[in-house]
């Protein structure tokens, strides 16, 4: 009788799918999994469902320890049907070379999709990494504490006792409302591990109105010190961009817990939003709204290497126009703001006129702060 004890029976299950380049069908599961085997393969329907339901059981334990372990539809024989995938890019941790004084890192040549990722980092840097590890990994508020937990075990493993000397601190500022911020990125993942349906109320942060959201969850994203949730929207009938920190009384589907309540569609990607400037990303409950932007040269220059916006006009002097689709006002103006008189909204004159308000209320600030410092 194989050893039938849940850590075993996972770890097995394990084995098993990291093993396997291509979806792996329940039925080959069944037989491949010791402890699911001695069941299975009695023929008798009683002990067949239970097998599913443990199967079920120890699939969703996986998923909540953060294994990546996805649910891929098939066809066999004409016959739709799930297999299960563990991909090796996104199960282990990229491997680590500490490279010596004047050695180059390597260029690495993929040839597998599934291989994983390789992170070289130069000896004398390593100890300052280590630190900053250590440190990040102490607070409870930092996103990804536990992921600086395991990098330190790893990088400390491979370094000499010396470098575990201490230097200087590093310097980490929790932003009002960490603890609850961090509430609502544990529920949103635990439900987008579990493809459950979420349902929310959301704060737009342009207009104030707070509106009911019913979502199926594709990714979750930390891009310019926040979280956001792509997802597809039962509202607007698309995939829609979220801000976490707007997300109030977050729920998830409680009905059948142990089955999805929908699929990722095969071509979405989380790629294409990061790199995202903070405009770029929300607000779902609103059109864009297009603003027209003068560059004066050669500002115009830096706008067009970077590609900033979409060109509409050239100008005679070298100044040329170009066209922004907005979904965040406020970042935008202060990114405007930022370019000290070089940039100017020309169009709309209701958000033109927006800017000089913050600016005005910028310069109020500092002014109030000159006086009291005095």
């Amino acid at each position: 009788m194989a050893d039938s004890t849940k850590l075993q029976r996972q770890l097995d299950l394990l084995a098993l799918l990291i093993t396997r380049r291509f979806a792996v069908r329940p039925e080959e599961i069944m037989e491949g999994v010791p402890a699911y085997a001695d069941q299975w393969k009695s023929g008798d329907p009683v002990r067949r469902d239970s097998t599913k339901r443990m199967f079920e059981r120890d699939k969703e334990d996986l998923r909540k320890l953060g294994i990546p372990l996805r649910t891929v539809a098939m066809t066999i024989d004409t016959e739709p049907t799930n297999g299960y995938i563990i991909e090796k890019r996104d199960f282990y941790l990229p491997y680590l070379k500490l490279l010596n004084e004047g050695e180059e890192p390597q260029k690495y040549q993929y040839m597998e999709r599934s291989r994983p990722a390789n992170v070289d980092i130069h000896a004398s840097d390593a100890p300052l990494a280590l630190n900053a590890l250590r440190r990040v990994a102490q607070l409870p508020a930092f996103p990804f504490a536990d992921a600086a937990r395991s990098a330190f075990r790893k990088l400390a493993f491979d370094l000499d006792p010396h470098v575990f000397a201490t230097g200087a601190p590093v310097l980490f500022l929790e932003r009002p409302g960490s603890a609850e911020l961090r509430e609502r990125v544990h529920r949103l993942a635990d439900a987008l591990i579990a493809r459950k349906r979420i349902r929310f109320r959301y704060r737009g942060i342009y207009r104030g109105e707070v509106t009911e959201r019913t979502v199926d969850a594709h990714g979750m994203l930390f891009q310019h010190g926040h979280w956001y949730l792509i997802g597809y929207d039962a509202m607007r009938d698309d995939v829609r961009v979220f801000r976490v920190a707007r997300m109030e009384d977050i729920v998830a589907n409680r009905l059948q817990p142990n089955s999805p309540d929908y699929e990722i569609p095969a071509d979405f990607s989380l790629d294409r939003y990061v790199g995202r400037e903070p405009w770029e990303l929300g607000e779902p409950d609103e059109q864009p709204l297009r603003a027209e932007v003068l560059f004066r040269f050669p500002q115009s220059m830096l706008a067009e290497r970077n590609g900033w916006g979409e060109l509409l006009e050239k100008k005679d002097d070298g100044g040329a126009v170009r066209v922004f689709e907005l979904h965040q006002v406020n970042p935008f103006l202060r990114w405007v703001l930022s370019f000290d008189g070089e940039a100017e909204i020309v169009a709309p004159v209701e958000l033109r006129e927006e800017l000089r308000q913050v600016a005005r209320e910028i310069a109020q600030k500092h002014r109030v702060e000159v006086e009291l410092d005095g």
